[in-house]
């Protein structure tokens, strides 16, 4: 009798074990995927929150001194355009329809920004 009960013991230990062993697997397996999911999903708000520019036009003074950038950016709620110049930059909140600019030095522009049926935006950038 003995030999059975040390036999039971040795079955019931190791399926106990096996048990603990299926269980620990099962919580490795689900914080796994909870912590992918989780990156997955970060990824992708990371992705359509972040701001993207477009450019639009870029324009160099008549002795390639200076420049003038004017960019889309795609923020949230709406867009709005920069002209960045230098290291500086001015932001509009109306997306024109046409972009103009006109240098009257090396030193100074103007950015004429137009919507149709509105009066033109202008813009006075000197550097």
């Amino acid at each position: 009798m003995k030999r059975k009960d040390k036999a039971m013991d040795w079955n019931d230990n190791d399926r106990v074990e096996g048990e603990e062993t299926k269980l620990v697997t099962k919580f490795g397996c689900f914080f796994t995927a909870v912590i992918v999911g989780f990156l997955i999903i970060s990824t992708v708000a990371w992705y359509l929150l972040s701001t993207q520019e477009t450019r639009l036009k870029v324009s160099e003074s008549p002795n390639h001194v200076n420049s003038v950038e004017i960019v889309k950016r795609d923020d949230f709620p709406s867009p709005s355009i920069r002209i960045n110049y230098k290291n500086k930059s001015i932001m509009k909140t109306k997306i024109p329809d046409e972009i103009s600019v006109e240098w009257k030095s090396d030193y100074e522009a103007v950015v004429t920004l137009t919507k149709q049926g509105r009066e033109p935006d202008i813009v006075h950038v000197d550097f």
